[in-house]
């Protein structure tokens, strides 16, 4: 749930801190006031796209903090310890800060986080519909789409984008099966000759005789300043180890009378102790050490193999493994691609798979449309519209796709006797905007999200329709934490909290939000119905509308 919003240099907002209650919560005020103020704060700290207008005219920033409060079993808590973002508190905090300059940051409670964060803890705080959902209805895809959010069919129906999917790349390996029928059998003998001639080769480990060869070819030059370091260190008369033992000697009575003369003697001992064994590797290396010129050949031999073949593959003579092991991966996918008949086969059961999947999703579909429809037209005569009437249709696709197997349409008639039609085709611009919000509502209904943002849903609609949905956000208000921009009297009635915007003649212009107690909001629902000048008879009817709320409570 939503608990606080606080906006600083925020577009109109030089300091704003509000807190939202639980229930159904209305934003209202003059036009031009800055009612979509509090909605574009939150879209930012939901991780929407901003720009510098947001931010406040003679200021370097603008800085919004919105709070939520969740259960512990919640997606969104899931979530964060995902993310290892809880804390004790049991709030989340979201923050995002947009700079003149067009550069924005973002926080997860307190932790700098991507706007892709903002946007996953966003969608599974709050649910954003707006007054142009209405042209969503009017593309093809939404009545398949609404069908399955309502009854949560997103499970089958991305069985049947998967499973679409495996059966089309089947296909795809078929026919490149199909096409390298020609060529395939060159390629293997020419991959097989190529394999033949690096197999002995590529068992060697190029760097190690490089490396050997290297040594071998220096072989005078290293041991004659291997036994110079051997004499220095241990062997001449004035040796370099005698000299540390004779150093070690003259401090060692002194070291306890002073910390920084015993460190200096212990970092010598140590010192030593390295020498004597760095002495004692180097004699071991000098004895070991023999000059083989056979052995050097041999290497040679070795080497000039390697690079030859490295010319003629066109690579260096270290990658040549590498280059085996690609052509051998290259001839077993050939070999693999032997028997066109076993991928026609694998292509029929991927066929198959696809369509008993894509069937069992047309029947639940089908089943499910004809109650859904029926609710939708229930929904929908309360808002002045009596012989309203919905039906989906089904039409089996030419070619069937990722979707399914039917093109899904949402039918409407507003009259009694006349056949419904597609809904984009007869219905009016004010049916669109209802139709709409009952669907919206609907979908409300469903979602996991506790906050639900409608933005001036009820356009178009006035009188006892605008009541009959104030009655319906109200009652989704108990399931859910609602916050509603509105010009509706009869709506901003039925809320539990009432948010007034107000504009400032300040320098530079500001706007404030308010609460408003029982007294004021009687003040502005009269002003929202009977326009600036307000008499007993607005006043009334204000206050007949706040009746209507209690007594249905």
């Amino acid at each position: 749930m939503l608990t606080h919003l606080t906006l600083i240099n925020f577009a109109l907002a030089d300091h704003l801190a509000l807190d939202i209650e639980t229930g159904f919560n209305v934003l209202t005020g003059e036009t031009g006031a800055g009612k979509s103020l509090l909605l574009d704060a939150l879209s930012a700290c939901l991780g929407e796209r901003t720009d510098t207008n947001y931010v406040r005219f003679g200021s370097d920033k603008a800085d919004v903090t919105a709070s939520f409060s969740y259960q512990d079993n919640s997606p969104e808590a899931q979530w964060l310890k995902e993310h290892e973002l809880d804390d004790e508190s049991g709030e989340i905090h979201l923050r995002r800060v947009i700079f003149a300059t067009g550069r924005s940051k973002a926080w997860i409670n307190g932790r700098p986080s991507s706007l892709a964060e903002l946007k996953e803890i966003g969608r599974l705080l709050v649910q954003l519909y707006s007054q142009h959902s209405q042209q969503q209805l009017l593309e093809p895809p939404y009545p398949k789409h609404w069908l399955d959010r309502y009854y949560n069919f997103y499970a089958p129906a991305q069985a049947v984008r998967d499973a679409y999917s495996t059966w089309q790349k089947n296909i795809r390996q078929h026919q490149a099966a199909l096409d390298a029928q020609a060529t395939r059998k060159q390629r293997i003998e020419t991959l097989n000759l190529q394999l033949e001639e690096l197999e002995e080769l590529v068992q060697i480990d190029y760097k190690e005789i490089e490396q050997e060869f290297d040594r071998l070819s220096h072989h005078e030059h290293i041991m004659q300043d291997c036994s110079y370091s051997l004499n220095a260190l241990d062997e001449a008369e004035q040796n370099i180890t005698q000299e540390i033992a004779s150093i070690i000697r003259r401090l060692e009575s002194h070291a306890g009378r002073s910390e920084q003369l015993s460190e200096i003697y212990n970092s010598l001992l140590n010192a030593q102790s390295e020498l004597d064994d760095a002495t004692a590797n180097l004699r071991q290396f000098i004895d070991r050490q023999s000059f083989d010129p056979e052995r050097m050949e041999e290497l040679n031999q070795k080497l000039e193999v390697f690079h030859r073949l490295a010319r003629k593959y066109r690579t260096q003579p270290e990658l040549l493994k590498q280059e085996f092991d690609t052509w051998q991966t290259e001839l077993t996918a050939l070999h693999e691609l032997e028997d066109p008949e076993t991928l026609a086969e694998q292509v029929e059961v991927a066929h198959q798979d696809f369509l008993a999947k894509a069937q069992h999703l047309d029947d639940i579909r089908r089943e499910a449309a004809a109650p859904l429809a029926k609710q939708l037209t229930e929904q929908v005569k309360q808002l002045a519209l009596p012989e309203a009437h919905f039906e989906f249709k089904f039409e089996p696709l030419e070619q069937v796709s990722a979707e399914g197997l039917s093109f899904i349409q949402l039918l409407f008639t507003a009259n009694k006797g006349i056949p419904a039609q597609p809904l984009a085709r007869v219905a009016s611009g004010g049916e669109l905007s209802r139709i709409a919000l009952v669907m919206q509502v609907m979908n409300a209904e469903k979602t996991e999200a506790e906050v639900l943002v409608f933005d001036e849903i009820d356009v178009g609609i006035s009188g006892g329709t605008a009541e009959i949905v104030g009655r319906l956000l109200a009652g989704l208000a108990q399931h859910v934490q609602i916050l509603c921009i509105t010009h509706q009297a009869q709506v901003a009635a039925q809320s539990d909290q009432h948010l007034l915007v107000k504009k400032r003649q300040t320098d530079p212009a500001s706007s404030t939000i308010v609460e408003l107690e029982e007294d004021a909001r009687i003040l502005e629902l009269a002003r929202m119905t009977g326009g600036v000048e307000i008499n007993d008879t607005t006043l009334q009817h204000a206050k007949q509308l706040r009746q209507l709320k209690f007594q249905q409570a």
